[in-house]
């Protein structure tokens, strides 16, 4: 094997090992349970739910009960969660050129 095989190999393996680790790859027994209480599931329902309408109307306020977040850790983690996976605009930034339903409107007729 030559240098640059193997040091791609130990990086490769560095970074599977580590996010074993962390519990993105394999989830532990504790995080799959966590994720089936009553607290996550209410949490990610009220996160969604923020990032669904602050997609839509950025005045809007966040849905969230603020008891629930400062004192269960599952609500709060589960609303992170919800956050982060229902917000619409990580996929198509606002700044992308084409990023409406119609890719391009006006094929073949490009400034560039």
């Amino acid at each position: 094997m030559n240098l640059r095989r193997i040091i791609a190999l130990s990086i490769a393996l560095i970074a599977a090992v580590s996010l074993a680790g962390c519990g993105i790859l394999l989830p532990s027994q504790r995080d799959r349970a966590a994720k089936n209480t009553p607290g996550f599931k209410s949490g990610y329902s009220d996160g969604c739910a923020s990032a669904t309408v602050q997609d839509t109307n950025y005045r809007a306020d966040q849905v969230r009960d603020e008891n629930l977040y400062k004192t269960d850790k599952h609500y709060r983690s589960g609303w992170a969660s919800g956050f982060y996976n229902c917000r619409t605009n990580l996929a198509h930034p606002v700044s992308t050129p084409n990023s409406g339903p119609i890719p391009d409107n006006q094929p073949g007729a490009h400034p560039y």
